[in-house]
């Protein structure tokens, strides 16, 4: 796909809204493996409504893969420097697919942030620094204080906010 249709690739901004943890290499896979289940009638383990939600999806995205293996075939056997219409077509429906289903199924199995919560955790990230700042203008704190990590020092930037 990153040869294919490198500009129609489906947008995947919300994947900055996943944990850390989730953000990794293996996830395509794990997922993918998640699609193949549901499409086949697995249920997430006490996520059933979510399962069932995603089930169409998930099966419309295994029939698209098959879709793009298809026009590999096809194209396999013509020409491998050239990609026909077909393939692309199949690879950007395949790419939408996999970014709707991906989405759901990581919001489905962790707690995704919504843009809201987003915004009230820059809020504080911002009251905090101008806490910060404030407090060392005023001296009371010192820059060692800070750079130290000071344990008193950092239960007290909340309560400082507060004030």
């Amino acid at each position: 796909m990153d040869e294919c249709i490198p500009q129609d690739r489906a947008p995947r901004d919300f994947c900055v809204k996943f944990p850390e943890e989730i953000r990794h290499d293996n996830l395509a896979g794990q997922l993918w493996f998640g699609a193949e289940c549901l499409a086949a009638g697995s249920i997430i383990m006490n996520r059933e409504l979510e399962s069932m939600a995603m089930r169409p999806l998930a099966k419309e995205l295994t029939r698209s893969l098959e879709d793009v293996r298809g026009a590999l075939r096809d194209q396999a056997l013509r020409d491998l420097n050239t990609y026909t219409e077909k393939m692309r077509e199949a690879l950007r429906h395949f790419d939408v697919l996999f970014a709707e289903f991906e989405l759901s199924y990581v919001s489905a199995m962790v707690p995704v942030k919504s843009p809201r919560e987003y915004y009230v955790q820059q809020e504080v990230i911002v009251l905090f620094c101008e806490t910060v700042e404030r407090a060392l203008d005023f001296g009371y704190l010192t820059q060692d204080m800070i750079d130290d990590y000071e344990p008193a020092l950092m239960f007290s930037i909340p309560r400082l906010a507060i004030v």
